[in-house]
């Protein structure tokens, strides 16, 4: 189930930046490796990029309070660069950064982006990539604007 395709991801990857939920739950079921030694973009990278809703919810938790139960500050990190909301209640009202422990590298992660602003860039980019919607991310490149500016609209 991890086999390399000629650009080194592996199925999960391919499933992943497909968008194919259904198909990234069978990977995993069947053993995939959630996070393969990569030489690109993780699965998660490629969900993401993909236009996965990284607020969606299950049972009023979101992966950002997974992230924090995990103390992973590079998951939070990740997250919160795709428009994560660090504010997002859970079924008990709490928000992710009420997970981590008050040293951890996490906690600090929370501190920051509960404090700081995200830039006016990042703010655009996430814009529009919510208005484009899946379909749109796809025909990115297609925009008549600067090629840098897609790039940076697609985390190239």
């Amino acid at each position: 189930v991890d086999a390399r395709n000629i650009d080194g991801s592996t199925p999960l990857c391919d499933a992943c930046a497909a968008g194919s939920a259904e198909c990234a739950r069978a990977l995993l079921a069947r053993g995939a490796s959630a996070n393969p030694a990569l030489y690109s973009a993780s699965p998660l990278h490629e969900a993401c990029m993909s236009g996965a809703n990284v607020n969606a919810a299950k049972l009023h938790e979101t992966a950002l309070h997974h992230a924090a139960k995990a103390r992973n500050a590079d998951l939070v990190q990740l997250l919160v660069e795709f428009g994560a909301n660090v504010y997002a209640r859970d079924n008990r009202g709490r928000k992710p950064s009420e997970y981590t422990w008050s040293s951890s590298p996490a906690a600090k992660c929370f501190e920051f982006y509960e404090t700081t602003p995200l830039s006016l860039a990042q703010l655009c980019r996430l814009s529009v990539r919510r208005a484009a919607g899946r379909r749109g991310l796809a025909r990115m490149a297609e925009l008549q604007i600067p090629p840098r500016l897609i790039r940076y609209l697609c985390y190239d």
